[in-house]
């Protein structure tokens, strides 16, 4: 919790939804004073205590929510009779069976570098894993996100782009701001129904200022600067005073046009549209305008996803045996 908390105090860039903000300060900073990061997991998805402590000697704690939801994904998809396909959240398993899936899950606020949320370090490493693994042939992004941290994610969709494995995205409720930055990547992007929302593409900063309030108290800040370091810090102490033309210039316009080219390298028909389109100044969609502007590729339920990324596979699979074939004649 203290990542979360570190993160929204800290004044930094933030690829986010405006709801997703408020949600995010209400779980950092809940009303009652009691913080919602509780590790009591429910043991009833298929793991006993012990095997969760065993799991968490390796993996960080969003990993074994992750792992928990993959369980409960299978148990729903084996249900539905449909063809045998691997998901999996073991990267580096070489004994898998071919053609297995990846699944990588990007849910809740996105962190550069966390163990109890959404980590994009985290994803990096195991896309290299599964990319580095004969044994998987497809990405599968599971996204529920309103976005979160803009740090990191320059090196992570530098990652994403140089997968050579297909990447097949899927969100449901919503792929947003920082959701999005990482869920344009996937060649194929599907919304679980047509009520799912995409886009907010754009930057921002917020944070509270206390002082004020401290002042009431009693609290007063002191504060001196060398005489040579009139600058430390002077573009945030503006930016607090009212003072945001600098701070949005130098910081959140740069970052804001990397998302932007981002977003337009990976989805053609965004690319095409002028600077002024409302879905690149961070208007948000649902299913049936983000299909029509290019945001997205259609709707499809999690099983019919999950085959079609296991068809991505196959086809990647087979013509990579092709393309080794040819090179051996």
């Amino acid at each position: 919790m203290k990542e979360l908390q570190s993160l929204l105090s800290s004044g930094k860039p933030l690829f986010i939804t405006v709801d997703g903000f408020r949600q995010a300060m209400l779980t950092a900073f809940p009303l009652n004073g009691k913080t919602q990061d509780n590790p009591e997991v429910k043991a009833a998805f298929g793991m006993t205590k012990a095997e969760m402590i065993a799991y968490l000697d390796t993996h960080t704690w969003y990993q074994l929510e992750s792992h928990i939801a993959l369980l409960d994904i299978l148990k729903t998809t084996n249900q539905e009779n449909t063809a045998p396909v691997t998901l999996t959240d073991e990267f580096s398993d070489e004994q898998l069976p071919d053609n297995s899936i990846a699944y990588h899950r990007v849910f809740g606020i996105v962190m550069a570098d966390s163990y109890y949320w959404f980590s994009s370090k985290q994803l990096q490493s195991d896309l290299l894993a599964a990319e580095a693994n004969p044994q998987i042939s497809c990405h599968f992004l599971h996204i529920n996100s309103p976005g979160g941290e803009a740090w990191y994610l320059d090196r992570l969709s530098e990652t994403l782009r140089s997968c050579e494995k297909p990447i097949l995205t899927f969100y449901e409720q919503m792929c947003c701001s920082a959701g999005y930055y990482i869920g344009c990547h996937g060649q194929r992007i599907y919304a679980m129904t047509q009520n799912d929302y995409v886009g907010c593409i754009g930057t921002m900063c917020s944070f509270y200022d206390f002082e004020p309030y401290f002042a009431k108290l009693g609290i007063k800040k002191v504060e001196a600067k060398a005489t040579n370091s009139d600058l430390k810090n002077k573009v945030f102490d503006d930016l607090r005073h009212g003072k945001d033309a600098k701070f949005v210039k130098e910081i959140l316009d740069p970052m804001n046009v990397q998302f932007l080219d981002e977003v337009r390298s990976q989805r053609s028909k965004l690319a095409d549209l002028p600077d002024d389109a409302p879905v690149l100044r961070g208007e948000t969609f649902y299913t049936p305008q983000a299909v029509e502007i290019g945001l997205a590729d259609g709707s499809r339920t999690m099983v019919e996803a999950i085959s079609e990324a296991s068809t991505m596979g196959r086809e990647y699979t087979e013509a990579k045996k092709l393309e080794t074939a040819i090179y051996n004649i």
